[in-house]
């Protein structure tokens, strides 16, 4: 999720559907779905103001993916700040399949919906209309894929960003479940700001700045420290 005050791998094992596939009885569940979640907390400085969550299930072919975040910023019990953010997307072996977004940045309320179709990649929003003949990823950084991409869907604005997104390399990065080894990409473009992941494509966390010029970090609570230093 990326370029406003606050600005998102489906082949790695374990970023959403809320539920679980019905059971077969001849099937076990588990062998019938497979679900991961994890939660991001959100920094604006060093004060905690928000939370992220990713949900990933893969069952049936598809990965879907729900995405959503709060933030508020209060400021002597007063209500500065306010943002709600919502995106389930659908993934198949082709690819992206469909998408929907909704956001609410302090009252001003925005919608996206995309879907796949023979010509690749459409989508609508309240800022217009737009398409791309290939494979999109939006703005959501769960998917590892998208460190090999030139273009991205920025879900908060409808824009197609053309980004260039480098390896910084490795480095040490301090998670609310300790220290980690991961290794540092950082965005250059359109969109600008740095990303975190570990070794098997895990997204740890993101930096960037808002648009007052705070500095805003996605930091995993939940990822486990199997890379700890």
């Amino acid at each position: 999720m990326t370029t406003s005050a606050f600005a998102t791998a489906r082949t790695l094992t374990g970023l959403l559907a809320s539920t679980l596939a019905v059971a077969c009885p001849c099937l076990n569940q588990a062998a019938a779905s497979q679900a991961t979640e994890h939660r991001y907390t959100i920094l604006r400085g060093n004060s905690e103001v928000g939370v992220h969550e990713v949900r990933r299930e893969i069952a049936a072919g598809e990965t879907r993916v729900r995405s959503s975040s709060r933030i508020d910023v209060r400021l002597l019990g007063l209500d500065l700040y306010r943002f709600r953010y919502s995106a389930q997307e659908v993934w198949d072996q082709a690819g992206l399949a469909r998408l929907e977004v909704r956001v609410d940045d302090d009252g001003k309320p925005f919608r996206l919906e995309g879907r796949r179709d023979g010509k690749g990649f459409a989508w609508t929003s309240d800022a217009g209309a737009g398409e791309h003949p290939q494979s999109v990823y939006p703005t959501n950084h769960w998917d590892p894929g998208v460190l090999k991409q030139d273009r991205v869907l920025n879900t908060l604005t409808g824009d197609l960003n053309r980004v260039d997104i480098v390896r910084v390399g490795n480095e040490a990065l301090d998670l609310p479940t300790g220290k980690v080894q991961a290794v540092r990409y950082r965005y250059v473009g359109d969109l600008s700001l740095d990303a975190w992941y570990d070794d098997r494509g895990q997204w740890l966390g993101m930096r960037f700045k808002g648009s007052d010029g705070s500095e805003i970090r996605y930091l995993c609570a939940t990822c486990d420290a199997k890379s700890a230093l």
